[in-house]
């Protein structure tokens, strides 16, 4: 109980610093100023999760189950290699075909945040996950606390001094502060002293690599340039950034709301590779909670909203559609959040890629129509829609597949 609480804690912790950024930013900024900073944030986070926090998964699952061994040290260093090499070819793309037109912030300074912000966050994202792999919640939870503790009246002073370019120097700022506090961590648990020269072991590396990290990554280039893609639709269109303003302050809510089941997607992983549980009941046990708490967390949301109008202080049409349909969107989310931790820890990332296939398609397409016809909030419709077409056809799939089985 104690894992679970310190892995909960960490991740409140590390969403929390972000939203409140976001709050402060889309507070002192104009619409379309804080239009800018969410599409940026987008492109980062898509950068973040190819390079890094979709091997995080993998790196996770193989530390878990092996410990400290060579092997283990050979696959993190592997990831941390992949990480950096993917961060910078990444960032060169998203730049040159997606951030090309913007003349709110220098070309230098956009390319240096892309590039800094997703390697960190993806580096860090690497490091977490051998502290999960260790089964280290404390230590996580005390390191993603401590930079919280130190970099909030530090964003606070930074985005009231200097505006976007004080946002863009926070958010870069934390998450190498927070990349730092992790990968040090990681070096004092004496796992990458370890090393060999073994061949075989480096072929096990690799069958690893095809099996859990290549599937995770190829989700991440799949899924998040996904998300990336479909704010950039919404920008193209008339007053687009001021409308991706009002949705991206409610999905930063949304992601601090979904801090539940996407914390124990860690846990769980390392819960199911360390053991090597598949067990049915155990895991619809799992299943259940985890909606379970997303129920209560959407609840709480819808009877305490007039705290969150009132901190953005906002109270537009669009921000309260934005904000009731993302409700539904957290319940859903929770439904498949137990799934991703499943299908990678069983063998199946390859299945969970094309799970994922699914979901980009349903919310492009979503996106993509909305938009076109001005639909208010298409955003957050497109995230409901996906995520509700994702719950029914991995719940079938799961059904399928253990029927199968017997």
């Amino acid at each position: 109980m104690n894992n679970i609480f310190f892995s909960l804690g960490a991740n409140i912790s590390s969403k929390m610093i972000i939203l409140l950024i976001n709050i402060v930013s889309f507070r002192l900024l104009l619409p379309e100023d804080y239009g800018v900073i969410s599409l940026l944030l987008a492109m980062t986070a898509t950068i973040g999760a190819v390079s890094g926090m979709g091997a995080s998964v993998a790196v996770n699952s193989v530390v878990a189950r092996d410990g400290f061994t060579s092997l283990s040290a050979l696959f993190v260093k592997y990831n941390y290699f992949f990480a950096c090499l993917f961060s910078i070819i990444m960032a060169s793309f998203i730049y040159i075909f997606y951030l090309n037109n913007i003349n709110k912030i220098p070309t230098w300074q956009i390319f240096s945040f892309i590039l800094f912000f997703s390697l960190f966050s993806s580096l860090n994202s690497i490091s977490e996950a051998v502290l999960l792999g260790l089964k280290d919640f404390k230590i996580i939870f005390f390191n993603n606390l401590t930079s919280f503790l130190i970099f909030l009246p530090v964003s606070l002073f930074l985005i009231i001094e200097l505006k976007i370019f004080g946002v863009l120097i926070s958010l870069l700022a934390y998450r190498f502060l927070l990349f730092i506090i992790n990968f040090n961590s990681v070096n004092k648990s004496k796992l990458l002293k370890f090393k060999s020269n073994d061949i075989d072991e480096k072929l096990k590396i690799y069958k690893k690599f095809k099996e859990l990290s290549i599937p995770v990554i190829l989700s991440g280039l799949l899924v998040a340039p996904v998300i990336g893609f479909a704010f950039k639709i919404v920008s193209d269109q008339e007053y687009g950034l001021a409308q991706l303003a009002y949705f991206n302050i409610v999905y930063q809510m949304y992601l601090v709301a979904i801090f539940i089941p996407n914390a124990l997607n860690g846990y769980f992983i390392s819960k199911f590779s360390s053991k090597n549980e598949s067990n049915q009941k155990d895991f619809l046990k799992i299943a259940k909670n985890n909606f379970l708490f997303s129920l209560v967390v959407a609840f709480c949301l819808f009877a305490f909203q007039k705290i969150f109008f009132l901190i953005v202080n906002d109270h537009s049409v669009d921000l309260v559609n934005n904000y009731y349909i993302m409700l539904g969107t957290i319940i859903l989310f929770s439904l498949n959040a137990v799934f991703a931790s499943y299908w990678p820890s069983v063998g199946k990332a390859w299945f969970g890629f094309y799970m994922n296939i699914i979901w980009a398609v349903v919310l492009l397409g979503v996106t993509f129509i909305f938009s076109t016809y001005k639909i208010s909030a298409a955003l957050s419709w497109a995230f409901l829609i996906a995520y509700l077409t994702l719950s029914i056809v991995q719940i079938l799939s799961y059904k399928v597949l253990n029927y199968a089985k017997k």
